[in-house]
């Protein structure tokens, strides 16, 4: 699939920003280890970050299929109009 810079840009921001999260709440929990709410975030932010990628690779693999099939029905299209204009040059001919 072929991103744009624009989109390329967006995702560094995300996995920019996912990895300062990160890191910040991986140092919150090296100091607070116990702590119930700490470990609520860094799931919640794993749960969030897992359920992005999957949407990142739905969207590649939906990109990928249309893209496959607008090939396939040009390929189709091309040989009806080859097939179509020789049927229509037959149709002179025994005219």
């Amino acid at each position: 699939m072929y991103k744009t810079k624009i989109q390329n840009l967006k995702d560094l921001e995300f996995y920019s920003a996912i990895n300062t999260i990160t890191n910040l709440v991986k140092k919150w929990r090296e100091r607070s280890p116990d702590n119930k709410e700490l470990k609520i975030l860094e799931d919640s932010l794993i749960e969030i970050f897992l359920w992005t990628n999957n949407m990142e690779q739905e969207h590649r693999l939906l990109t990928g299929a249309i893209s496959e099939h607008r090939e396939e029905k040009n390929k189709a299209l091309s040989k009806y109009y080859e097939l179509k204009k020789k049927y229509d040059k037959m149709k002179e001919l025994e005219l």
